[in-house]
């Protein structure tokens, strides 16, 4: 998730394919009308013991917890608000349900939601739970991550800026590049006291963003915004390359079975590629991480070509044989907010994206698809990531959370997800074949679309006012005239 604040001050977070027509003005959408009632108080979830706290010296190898997570991570959440008002200042909020673990965790029953990941105050980022030098907290962590229903996916070090350089010091002089005997204990003391129930580790995050710190960079002044602290010389992709491999085999010697996630980049862009992940892999190799990560805000309609560029990079490199996470993807509802989509936005077109995007990043290789986000910061003119949840800032269910019940409920777990055709300027059609054997299709565009033998219901992916949907009854063979938002196919 891009901030171009620091961490914790502020969290809110084309090409076209196929044919050479030309591309379709996007009709305007109006916001529909949606029932909001205040949430329930969802049934408390009871936490295993309490942790021990544990030093350096008392570190032992790793003994996983018995948990009963989903195997194989197909669908996630990502930027969960546990205790955070809109602002992290002043004490945990603990009085508002949808803030709360037992809540929450209830909530991603219901949704049927795998995995989760960036936990704001429940995060195990060093400046969170190591402040001040063998000044340890935990205490919000020690509630969220031993879930024993929901795989968290841990980042480690920091949200952006990623480095072994302690949070308490502050003169660039003191920056250091390899991971140094405080990096070291803050590992360990993280990996031995969580690694029961964590078995994905993000070694940082958005770490293309220490362009900003390179002195020779010709960098754009909206990226501009620079850390606390910065090396004089830069942090190259080569040096951070050599830090993530050496953070990669200290985590592995407490645990050897940790699954370790590259750094989720901020975008699949050509000087992303070239330049940081080419340069991170020059400097520190390949073997070093198990699953390639990567981020995508912009509008629908370029992803397509975008994936297959980088797939094409990954088979380039020798890395087609490991899994590729979308750990970030998601759209703003609000009408006035222009940075990354511009449809226009409206409630309609952010539920329509919960298929436009998750269903093609299937198709087109990644395993996990994690939409940003769960529960909206304020909907405020200066908030740059306002109305990206699937709820409201006060827990209220949006259009889009009932079109991701829809999406996880009809085609997940899925066995496998087909490109019948994309063409953001004319037809997009997707098979999916479910675990079960159940054949789907996810279809939208303009035009028309003959219905596949077999199929016999239809539904629009945009919920009534109530957050419900009808099935229509059709026929194989019958057309089907096509829209912007898509039906799903049974």
């Amino acid at each position: 998730m891009k901030r171009t604040l620091p961490f914790l001050l502020v969290f809110a977070f084309g090409l076209l394919a196929c044919t050479p027509t030309e591309r379709s003005s996007l009709p305007t959408e109006s916001k529909p009308p949606v029932t909001r009632p205040s949430p329930t108080p969802l049934p408390t979830f009871t936490l295993p013991a309490p942790l021990p706290t544990l030093t350096p010296e008392a570190a032992v190898p790793v003994t996983r917890a018995p948990l009963r997570r989903p195997d194989a991570l197909q669908i996630g959440l990502n930027f969960i608000r546990f205790y955070m008002d809109d602002l992290p200042t002043g004490a945990p909020n603990q009085r508002a349900p949808y803030l709360q673990p037992d809540w929450i965790f209830q909530d991603f029953a219901e949704l049927g939601i795998h995995t989760y990941r960036q936990f704001v105050r429940a995060d195990l980022l060093w400046d969170i739970v190591e402040p001040e030098d063998d000044q340890w907290y935990f205490a919000e962590a020690d509630t969220v991550i031993p879930n024993p229903d929901f795989e968290p996916i841990v980042t480690l070090f920091a949200m952006q800026y990623a480095s072994p350089t302690p949070p308490w010091i502050t003169d660039p002089a003191r920056f250091e590049k390899s991971l140094g005997p405080e990096a070291q204990e803050y590992l360990e003391q993280v990996v031995t006291r969580y690694g029961p129930y964590v078995k994905y580790w993000e070694l940082g995050n958005e770490m293309e963003h220490w362009r900003a710190a390179d002195p020779n960079a010709d960098v754009p002044d909206s990226d501009a915004q620079m850390p606390e602290i910065a090396p004089p010389d830069g942090f190259s992709p080569q040096e951070q390359g050599a830090f993530l491999a050496e953070a990669a085999a200290f985590i592995r010697s407490l645990d050897p079975d940790a699954v370790i996630v590259m750094p989720g980049m901020g975008d699949i862009e050509e000087d992303t590629l070239s330049t940081w992940l080419l340069g991170v892999i020059e400097g520190g190799g390949k073997d070093w991480f198990d699953v390639i990560n990567y981020h995508f805000y912009p509008s629908w309609e370029p992803f397509t070509i975008r994936r297959a560029q980088f797939q094409a990079l990954l088979e380039q490199q020798g890395l087609a044989d490991k899994p590729v996470w979308l750990t970030e993807t998601g759209a703003t509802a609000s009408e006035s907010l222009d940075a990354r989509t511009d449809y226009p936005n409206s409630y309609t077109s952010q539920a329509a994206d919960i298929f436009r995007r998750i269903v093609p990043a299937y198709a087109l290789g990644d395993d996990l698809v994690m939409w940003h986000t769960y529960i909206d910061t304020t909907d405020s003119p200066t908030n740059r990531w306002r109305l990206y949840g699937v709820r409201s800032d006060r827990g209220e269910a949006h259009p889009s959370y009932a079109a991701l019940k829809l999406l996880i409920e009809e085609l997940l777990p899925f066995a496998q997800v087909e490109t019948v055709v994309s063409d953001p300027r004319a037809l997009n059609a997707y098979k999916i074949t479910i675990q079960r054997g159940d054949v789907r299709y996810v279809v939208w565009g303009t035009g028309t679309y003959r219905i596949p033998e077999g199929i016999t219901r239809m539904t629009s992916v945009i919920p009534d006012a109530g957050g419900g949907y009808t099935w229509e009854s059709i026929k194989a063979g019958e057309t089907l005239t096509l829209a912007l938002e898509p039906v799903l196919l049974k």
